[in-house]
């Protein structure tokens, strides 16, 4: 139980630190570029790539039951994205809202999933 509250937090932490990180880097090469253009980068690239990065972290360091931990762990990311200054108003902008966390949590899920499979796979006996 220890280990999993532990992978919980060290998967909160990398998180935000990878965030911060991501938000680092979009910065110092920001120069001419537009809003629109660093916010496409942060949606289809930056964000689905820290997904992925933890799901392999938690897929690879728990023992059992990777998704429930890698999902518990991305709840405060999930909802830092969530509580930006801009609510949506209509059904549609909700989905648009809401589409990148749909997207985000089953792929990092698949991808804990596939590495802790990938760690727990018993070699055939010769």
């Amino acid at each position: 139980m220890l280990r999993k509250l532990l992978l919980v937090l060290l998967t909160v932490f990398v998180s935000f630190a990878l965030t911060a990180l991501a938000g680092y880097v979009l910065y110092a090469s920001s120069a001419g570029q537009t809003e629109a253009h660093l916010s496409t980068i942060v949606n289809f690239l930056a964000s689905p790539l820290i997904a992925l990065l933890l799901g392999g972290l938690v897929g690879f360091l728990s023992e059992d039951r990777p998704i429930p931990i890698l999902i518990v762990g991305l709840l405060p990311w999930t909802i830092l994205f969530l509580s930006g200054p801009n609510k949506p108003e209509s059904i549609s902008d909700w989905l648009t809202w809401l589409l990148p966390i749909l997207v985000y949590i089953p792929l990092g899920a698949a991808t804990a999933e596939l590495a802790w499979r990938t760690r727990h796979k018993t070699t055939p006996e010769s």
